[in-house]
């Protein structure tokens, strides 16, 4: 295919603006200045005209060429050649002798003026040709004035019979006819100046775009005050203005302006810069950005650029099996955009989609299931038929039964392939997941063990008997033995360095296990201590009291006392400084530990009817289950209502959401009752998006 060239002295304005870069006002420029310089002599001249520099010229100049420039000699009206129209002139010397030296001068200045296409005017070849009647009009001029007046007045004669057919009225023409009448009643040089300076190309364009050819008389003040003033009083000057304009001039300074910015910026910068910018955008706006072209597309595919995306979200990896494939267009696909998207979804799924059909996982018969681990792969129950159970998360199989406990198991952990469960036997057992064997039977507790905390090789157990024990699951050893507490400790935390637990004594203490040191007694509560949460620096702790207490575990100062819940605090979760806690009232309260506020309750006409009996929350939503049979979703941020996630059949006469465990895709509920009216079991939830990104 050829391609066609585009000669600078010849193009139409239509045909310029379709060049890299240039755009209709840049077009009109190269016409006015290929006028005014009486042609081009090479491309390179180009340059010359205003906003065209090297880079337009080096990104156009293959298909550019620089012929002759011809101005058109006006061809002969109402069948009379130059010679007679001179002779006609020759007659109406009276006339001529009327017009002074100053008007010759003024007309001169006029002939001038005429060399500058006004941006109003379209290109055509209609149009060129009369530019270059004007141009001839205004040579024939300096040597008869009256001749420039005749030949005005048969344009005037031929606008008044009504034009050409299917022409629309030329807007440079009315302009310049209005100038001669205002040449005419005795405007002097002096009104085309601006305090005595000349005007340059881009005020004479400006000058000469406007309806109106005299400037106010204070306008170069006026500029010389605005220049004169910082930004921001610019800014409030431009506002202040635009706000007097009438919608018609509102219009024009839209059109003036708007072509400025109709270009594509980001393709003209280099790669590194262009992501740069689209850095700055929400997810949300490069997707759509990537519709508007195909480099635009393979920029917003940048596997970086959604890296950081996902970073923002708090997506901490890409799925190991997704690769950079390529989309149906042809461009890779990043790995972290998929990532994002597949997140984006799984959050949608969570509040707005239909719920899939939930997976029953039946197998402890009407007994109560006291405690409920999950992991992502496999789901650990225990209850008080003395047995554990472990399900898969996937099928929802019951994959082994541990059985060995003598009495109920009320408290468990999991790591990895291990388990370990306490019970009312007064003993705990560690659990090989995978092959259901009882690895170790750790004595030592002579009550009921009823709490635990699992970190690293080390489980840390609290009992009925008040003490506690720190023991060692590799062996099977019990290393240290904490006492100190009056009644049975009901919450334990353990981070490695340091125990921290509350009992029925209404104390809270802080121990140094390696040492069996309590390094701090934290005393304040007035009833039993029923619930802790602890992240290496602050301790809370939930009380029968109603009060929730925050303390400094170094110092063992406390910092707040957090008021608001009206009974028992029965399940607390510590995240970021964010606390949620469930209480027996029925609410659930987000509080800020570092400030002691209450960022959000969550009730209203949706809260739960009976007691929260357990929560999870993550950065974007709190699941709260209660013994009214239902599991609820929040929004953190807002405390807002979302929906109900579980509504069983028999909540209000005795169904129970016991426990609720979640991670990013996947909700588990252990629920039953204790008349019977519901039967036990476990509830899977899956909110996973397909996986076609």
């Amino acid at each position: 295919m050829v391609t066609r060239l585009i000669d600078i002295n010849t193009a139409s304005v239509d045909t310029l603006s379709r060049l890299v870069g240039v755009g209709r006002s840049r077009a009109e420029a190269i016409l006015e200045t290929r006028i005014s310089l009486n042609g081009y002599k090479s491309i390179y001249d180009l340059t010359k005209v205003p906003g065209i520099g090297n880079s337009v010229l080096e990104q156009n100049k293959i298909i550019l060429t620089c012929g002759t420039f011809k101005r058109e000699r006006p061809p002969p009206q109402n069948g009379r050649s130059h010679s007679t129209s001179r002779r006609h002139s020759a007659t109406t010397n009276n006339v001529s002798n009327m017009v002074n030296n100053k008007q010759s001068i003024l007309t001169t200045r006029l002939s001038t003026l005429r060399s500058y296409t006004p941006s109003e005017q379209k290109s055509s070849p209609a149009n060129h040709k009369d530019v270059s009647m004007r141009q001839s009009a205004s040579s024939g001029s300096e040597v008869d004035g009256c001749e420039t007046r005749s030949k005005m007045k048969r344009k005037s004669e031929i606008k008044e019979k009504g034009g050409s057919p299917g022409k629309k009225p030329c807007r440079s023409a009315e302009i310049q006819n209005a100038f001669l009448r205002a040449l005419e009643n005795g405007y002097t040089p002096s009104a085309l100046r601006f305090g005595g300076s000349s005007l340059d190309g881009p005020t004479r364009r400006r000058f000469m775009s406007s309806s109106h050819f005299n400037p106010p008389p204070d306008l170069l003040n006026w500029l010389k005050i605005f220049q004169n003033w910082s930004g921001a009083e610019k800014l409030v000057a431009l506002d202040e203005l635009i706000g007097k304009c009438e919608p018609s001039q509102v219009r024009h300074i839209m059109a003036v302006i708007e072509p400025q910015f109709q270009r594509d910026f980001i393709s003209l910068l280099p790669r590194e810069l262009a992501l740069y910018v689209l850095a700055f955008l929400e997810p949300r706006d490069l997707l759509r950005a990537a519709q508007t072209c195909q480099y635009w597309r393979i920029l917003c595919e940048d596997n970086l650029l959604w890296r950081e995306k996902c970073r923002e979200a708090g997506i901490a990896e890409v799925n190991g099996k997704q690769t950079r494939r390529r989309s149906n267009s042809g461009v890779p696909r990043s790995p972290w955009k998929s990532a994002y998207l597949r997140h984006h979804q799984i959050e949608y799924n969570w509040r707005f989609a239909e719920i899939r059909p939930k997976k029953v996982l039946k197998g402890h018969d009407d007994h109560v299931i006291t405690c409920l681990q999950f992991n992502g792969q496999r789901i650990v129950s225990g209850s008080d038929d003395n047995t554990l159970k472990v399900w898969s998360a996937s099928t929802g199989k019951c994959l082994r039964t541990l059985v060995g406990h003598t009495g109920g198991v009320w408290s468990s952990e999991m790591a990895n392939n291990i388990i370990i469960s306490g019970s009312t036997d007064r003993t705990l057992k560690v659990w090989n997941a995978d092959t259901g064997q009882c690895i170790h039977t750790l004595y030592g507790h002579t009550s009921t063990v009823r709490c635990m905390s699992l970190s690293g090789n080390k489980v840390v157990s609290g009992s009925r008997d008040a003490t506690l024990r720190v023991w060692d699951i590799e062996t099977g050893q019990c290393l240290h033995v904490l006492m100190g507490h009056l009644a049975a400790v009901r919450c334990v935390q353990y981070d490695g360095r340091r125990v921290v637990s509350g009992a029925y004594d209404y104390m809270v203490r802080v121990w140094n296990p390696d040492t069996e040191e309590c390094l701090h007694t934290l005393s304040g509560h007035t009833n039993r201590v029923y619930s802790l949460q602890f992240d290496g620096i602050h301790v809370v702790s939930g009380s029968l009291d109603t009060s929730i207490r925050v303390w400094d575990v170094e110092s063992g100062e406390c910092k707040h006392t957090l008021m608001g819940h009206q009974s028992l605090t029965s399940g607390m979760e510590l995240k970021d400084n964010i606390l949620v806690s469930g209480n027996a009232d029925s609410t659930v309260k987000i509080w800020d530990i570092t400030t002691g506020r209450c960022l959000q309750t969550l009730q209203g006409q949706n809260k739960h009817q009976s007691a929260v009996t357990c929560l999870q929350f993550n950065k974007k939503f709190v699941i709260t289950s209660s013994d009214d049979g239902t599991v609820k979703l929040w929004d953190l941020n807002t405390g807002e209502f979302i929906r109900n996630l579980v509504t069983l059949d028999s909540g209000g006469s005795g169904g129970v959401v016991w426990r609720v465990r979640s991670n990013h895709t996947k909700l588990i509920c252990a629920v039953g009752s204790r008349n019977g009216t519901e039967e036990t079991k476990l509830l899977v939830l899956d909110f996973d998006a397909d996986h076609k990104l």
